[in-house]
């Protein structure tokens, strides 16, 4: 595998040259500052961008092309990573070897249409694939109720500091906002005000095969606000919150500051707490509360590192509550007492699930972008980071993990009522 950097049109263009797959994959990834607004904004506009184009006007149009050049595949995704918001838009297509001479340009034609020929007439997209897409994102948000997992990790954002990015959260009241003519305007922003990159993984013969994409670009912004969203300051002081869902499920939720943590420890010292406390089936958690005193349907830890959190998930019966509780308090306050066993399983487990990942194509190029935007370095060195972490790294970690809330979301009836 090689990798090539070029900046090409004032745009960063990675090409991930390797012939262990069949196909070309590309990611053209539009970064920006986030704001609560694009979350929504964000999630409806590619749905919408994915429906139809200028040329393609209908959905069935722009499936036909699909399956007329070997079944192709574009995708589009949005993500918050810190301080950040990601428009991403994916395609993958076979190499010509594999279909026909051409096929690859064809597919690159229709995802430069999805991208940047949308469907619009006048000031604002297209009345029917607005409508449409409007209609399903504002149904998908309302049934989060339905799931009360889901549903738990809405409500959780409302008890933490609102004026933190992680609080930020797709939000019908803005979806009801938004109009075709203001979608289309955030859709132009994006197109002219963000960081732009171009990540292209495969056996890439020509490279200037890519430029119709590249020189599509007319602004390329620079940001130089911090990726990572600091706790240090805040109110660190414990909440226990319960409330009354929806759903049959009962979920404790809690969550943990990262104080004064660098970025070695957050890369590299926090991702073996996490496994060890509650990130695989070998977990304490897992053990202590599921296994050994049959408390859970699930239970473990999530690392929230861009916004130096450490997030505890747990789906239990009301009546094991408080237990569950405790247990799980005690589990963190035993994290500053590990064993070299348990550090040697994480970090085997760690480093399989991350070697593993490299067997699918979309994954060199989301490991190349984690890379970038975390500073981290190649695979093979950050193994080797990693394998360095020792047992007092770990151990004296836990001082700066910090409870700051619990909270129960109890299963109720329909109206919210027990």
């Amino acid at each position: 595998m090689k990798i090539v950097n070029k900046n090409i049109n004032g745009i960063n263009v990675t090409f991930i040259k390797t012939n262990k797959f069949k196909s070309i994959y590309g990611s053209l990834i539009f970064k920006s500052l986030v704001t609560k607004e694009k979350m929504t904004y964000g999630a409806l506009l590619r749905n919408v961008l994915m429906e139809s184009t200028k040329k393609y006007d209908t959905n069935q149009k722009l499936n036909i092309n699909t399956l007329e050049n070997y079944d192709a595949y574009y995708s589009a995704a949005n993500s918050r990573i810190g301080n950040y918001y990601f428009n991403k838009f994916n395609f993958s297509a076979l190499e010509d070897k594999y279909t026909k001479e051409g096929n690859l340009k064809n597919v690159l034609d229709t995802f430069c249409e999805i991208v940047f020929n949308p469907n619009v007439n006048a000031d604002g997209f297209d009345d029917e694939s607005f409508k449409i897409n409007h209609e399903r994102l504002k149904l998908s948000l309302e049934k989060r109720k339905e799931n009360q997992r889901s549903y738990a990790e809405e409500r959780v954002l409302k008890y933490l500091d609102q004026n933190m990015p992680y609080t930020f959260d797709r939000d019908v009241d803005v979806l009801n906002s938004i109009t075709k003519e203001s979608l289309y305007d955030y859709y132009k922003d994006m197109i002219n005000n963000s960081n732009v990159s171009l990540i292209i993984v495969g056996n890439i013969e020509d490279e200037n095969s890519f430029n119709d994409i590249i020189y599509k670009i007319k602004n390329n912004k620079e940001f130089d606000k911090e990726l990572y969203i600091s706790n240090d300051d805040l109110n660190a002081s414990y909440k226990d919150i319960k409330e009354t869902g929806y759903g049959t499920q009962n979920v404790l939720y809690l969550v943990c500051y990262l104080k004064n943590m660098n970025s070695y420890e957050l890369n590299y010292v926090m991702p073996i707490f996490c496994t060890i406390l509650g990130g695989s089936g070998n977990s304490r958690l897992f053990d202590n509360v599921r296994e050994k005193n049959s408390l859970a349907y699930y239970c473990f830890a999530r690392l929230e590192k861009d916004d130096n959190l450490l997030e505890i998930i747990t789906g239990i019966e009301k009546e094991n509550y408080e237990k569950s509780l405790k247990i799980i308090k005690e589990e963190l306050k035993k994290m500053d007492k590990i064993t070299d066993e348990e550090i040697d399983i994480a970090k085997k487990e760690l480093i399989s699930s991350l070697l593993e990942s490299q067997d699918y194509i979309e994954n060199l190029a989301s490991r190349y972008h984690s890379e970038v935007i975390y500073d981290l370095p190649n695979i093979d060195e950050f193994v080797k980071k990693l394998n360095g972490v020792t047992k007092e790294e770990v151990e004296n970690i836990n001082k700066k993990v910090v409870l700051k809330l619990s909270y129960f979301l109890k299963e109720g009836e329909k109206d919210g009522k027990d």
